[in-house]
C-alpha cells in the first residue's frame, strides 16, 4: 500500500509500506515483544486506557489490532462479558493466546471484521491504527460492531525525548532505513492526523484526550535490545551490528539512566467515541 507519510518540515512524501511500516513479527519477534515491550512500555498503558474506555462489568468487547493482548487482558479484568482479541498476524495470536484466559482471540483484518453489526457494547484499538492499510476503516469497521469505540496512538516522536534521541542513533549508527523504522509506531501523533481519520471514517460525536506516562527498561542495553529484536528490524541488524549500537547507546542514551533502570516520558492521544 501506497500511505503519504508527514516529515517535520510539513512535506509529505508517498512510501510504500513495508513490514516496518506494518510492524509485522514472526514468533520469536512476537515473543520479544511480548517479554520486554509489553512491561516496559505498552502494558504501562493498558489499565489507564481501558479505565478511559469506560466498560461496563458485562459489556462484551472487541480489542482490534491486539497483538498479544496486554490491553485485551486489561479489558477482561473488568468485565464478565464476551472479550475478544484480533490481529492479523498470527505470531501475535498465538503468543496472546498462550495469556489469557477466558479470552477468544482471533485472526483477522481490522478492515473487514468477521463479526455482526453491534455484536459488542465496545471496540477498543491501542497502538495498532498506525499499522492498518486503511485506519479509517478500521475505525468505521470498529464503530459498526460495536456502539462505543476507543483508539489509542503514540503522540508524535518529538513529544518522547526517549525515542527521538534513539531514533538519532539509529540514524547515525545504522542508516536512515533503519531509523525510519521508529516514524511507523509515531505516524497518528502529528497534529490533525487522527481527527481526519474520523472524519473520513464519518464517525462524529469524537472526544480526545491525552495520557501522559512512562516508558522503563532494566538498563540501556536492554531498551535497544527490545527496540531491535522486538520490531522487524531484528532480521536485518546482525549481533556483531547489535553489540556497537549497544556500546554507542550507553552514551547516547545516558541522560535516560536513573537509579531505577531507564525512564522516559511518553504521550498517548486516545480518542473516544459513540455510534
Amino acid at each position: 500500500m501506497i500511505r503519504p507519510r508527514r516529515f517535520p518540515e510539513g512535506t509529505v512524501e508517498e512510501i510504500e509500506m513495508t513490514d516496518h511500516d506494518r510492524g509485522q513479527l514472526d514468533t520469536s519477534g512476537a515473543e520479544v515483544y511480548e517479554s520486554l515491550f509489553v512491561p516496559s512500555l505498552f502494558g504501562r498503558f493498558a489499565n489507564p486506557i481501558a479505565e478511559t474506555a469506560r466498560i461496563s462489568p458485562t459489556d462484551d468487547v472487541i480489542d482490534v489490532a491486539c497483538g498479544t493482548g496486554a490491553l485485551t487482558r486489561a479489558v477482561r479484568a473488568r468485565t464478565t462479558g464476551r472479550v475478544v482479541g484480533v490481529d492479523i498476524n498470527p505470531a501475535m495470536i498465538a503468543v496472546a493466546g498462550r495469556l489469557g484466559d477466558d479470552i477468544e482471540y482471533v485472526q483477522g483484518d481490522a478492515a473487514s471484521l468477521d463479526f455482526d453489526d453491534d455484536t459488542f457494547e465496545v471496540a477498543v484499538s491501542q497502538f495498532g491504527l498506525m499499522f492498518l492499510d486503511d485506519p479509517s476503516l478500521g475505525i468505521k469497521e470498529m464503530g459498526r460492531v460495536a456502539n462505543r469505540g476507543l483508539v489509542a496512538v503514540w503522540d508524535s516522536i518529538e513529544r518522547s525525548d526517549g525515542y527521538l534521541s534513539m531514533q538519532k542513533l539509529f540514524r547515525s549508527e545504522l542508516g536512515k532505513e533503519a531509523a525510519s523504522s521508529l516514524d511507523a509506531p509515531f505516524a497518528m501523533g502529528s497534529v490533525g492526523v487522527l481527527e481526519s481519520l474520523f472524519d473520513a471514517a464519518d464517525v462524529e460525536h469524537v472526544e480526545f484526550i491525552s495520557i501522559e506516562g512512562t516508558g522503563r527498561f532494566e538498563s540501556i542495553s536492554q531498551w535497544v535490545t527490545t527496540e531491535v529484536r522486538g520490531w522487524t528490524l531484528g532480521d536485518s541488524i546482525s549481533d556483531a551490528q547489535l553489540a556497537h549500537l549497544t556500546e554507542k547507546a550507553e552514551s547516547h542514551l545516558a541522560q535516560f539512566a536513573t537509579d531505577d533502570g531507564v525512564v522516559f516520558g511518553m504521550t498517548t492521544k486516545v480518542a473516544t467515541w459513540k455510534s
